[in-house]
């Protein structure tokens, strides 16, 4: 429940994201890190989206082409890196 004067916009500007759990991180970070950030931020941003967030959260922040595009680079345990890469459907590498 929300405290007294607190809109879920001011919420979601000053609480640290539940999917970071090593470090805080902000909604307002997060997504200045997907738009600005380099590609190594922009992975790590969507590692932790794909490796603990809920469902709908994930689309909130970025779409399948985001996730697609940056899909080689991202950190995910080979077992979760196969599951999303048939949800994608994006091929595996032969060999």
């Amino acid at each position: 429940m929300q405290g007294p004067g607190r809109s879920r916009d001011s919420i979601e500007r000053t609480d640290s994201l539940y999917f970071f759990p090593d470090q805080k991180v902000t909604a307002e970070e997060a997504r200045h890190l997907l738009r600005q950030g380099t590609p190594e931020q922009r992975a790590w941003v969507i590692s932790h989206l794909l490796r603990y967030a809920q469902w709908d959260d994930i689309w909130a922040f970025v779409s399948r082409e985001d996730v697609k595009e940056i899909f080689p680079t991202l950190d995910l345990p080979e077992n979760l890196r196969n599951a999303w890469a048939r949800m994608l459907k994006i091929e595996a590498p032969v060999g």
